[in-house]
């Protein structure tokens, strides 16, 4: 049996600067670091940081009652409310959000300012994107036709789109070509990451033309999700392992060719400990 492994599977660079930079601070602080949400959507890395002291705040109550604390800033980012309220608490902020996702931020306060309405295409239900809507006067996320259908614009607006840095890449083109059938005014800027969009073309690439495609990471991991959508459009057979258990039910043939590729937030480790025991498996 043929393992191939892709060339852009595990940690992206914001995602490694995160992790990188936590693990010092908590190996150097003698007070309590928070998290305001999952610093990355991976459970076995996060676990290991709650495991070192890192503690994860979620609620806006709780977010309310630090002060004077130290605060990491996830990947994702956070909405620029929640930033100013940390900061009047004259709390300590470490802002590991991933410098692309700073972009867009800037790239959204700059022509909301200028007078645009702002579109996301991303999911709304994201940190990510409810971070980028924050940041802008007049905003909304959008992740379908309908959505586009119930914006009810008017056609001398001038609008801006922008993207989620993990949609897929094909998903967006045809959401801005609907977009273009609605509304005439429009400029794109297209801010998809791209490790993002190397990383989709490799799995898309390698699915076509292999049996089997592992997609190594957490099922809440945006990425990672739109990797094995993506697989599972060339290759049915796709499964994604959040773990070596996970390889346990998947029976394959002696001769299969098995491609792998894995998500932005997923480990060097934990791909190599997946590939070990499927090797001695199959």
């Amino acid at each position: 049996m043929e393992f191939i492994i892709a060339k852009n599977a595990g940690f992206c660079f914001g995602v490694k600067r995160a992790i990188d930079e936590t693990y010092k601070i908590l190996n150097t602080s003698d007070k309590k670091i928070y998290s305001i949400g999952s610093l990355i959507h991976n459970e076995i890395v996060i676990n290991e940081l709650y495991k070192k002291g890192l503690v994860e705040i979620n609620s806006i109550d709780d977010i309310k009652k630090l002060h004077n604390e130290k605060v990491i800033i996830r990947t994702h980012g956070i909405e620029k409310d929640i930033y100013e309220l940390l900061k009047n608490n004259g709390n300590d902020i470490i802002d590991l959000t991933c410098p692309f996702v700073a972009k867009i931020h800037n790239i959204v306060k700059e022509y909301s300012d200028m007078g645009y309405k702002v579109l996301v295409i991303g999911d709304k239900k994201h940190p990510e994107v409810k971070g980028i809507v924050s940041y802008g006067k007049d905003v909304s996320a959008i992740f379908s036709e309908k959505d586009i259908k119930d914006l009810d614009l008017s056609s001398n607006l001038q609008i801006l789109v922008v993207f989620q840095t993990t949609t897929n890449a094909t998903f967006a083109e045809k959401l801005v070509d609907i977009l273009r059938d609605f509304y005439y005014n429009i400029k794109v800027i297209n801010t998809i990451c791209n490790t993002t969009i190397d990383r989709q073309d490799e799995v898309a690439s390698l699915a076509k033309t292999l049996d089997v495609m592992f997609i190594i990471g957490s099922k809440k991991s945006s990425n990672t999700m739109k990797l094995y959508d993506i697989s599972n459009m060339y290759c049915k057979n796709t499964y994604i392992l959040s773990d070596k258990s996970d390889l346990i039910n998947i029976k394959l043939k002696n001769d299969a060719k098995v491609g792998v590729c894995a998500g932005a937030s997923t480990p060097q480790y934990l791909i190599e400990e997946i590939l070990t025991d499927a090797r001695k498996q199959f």
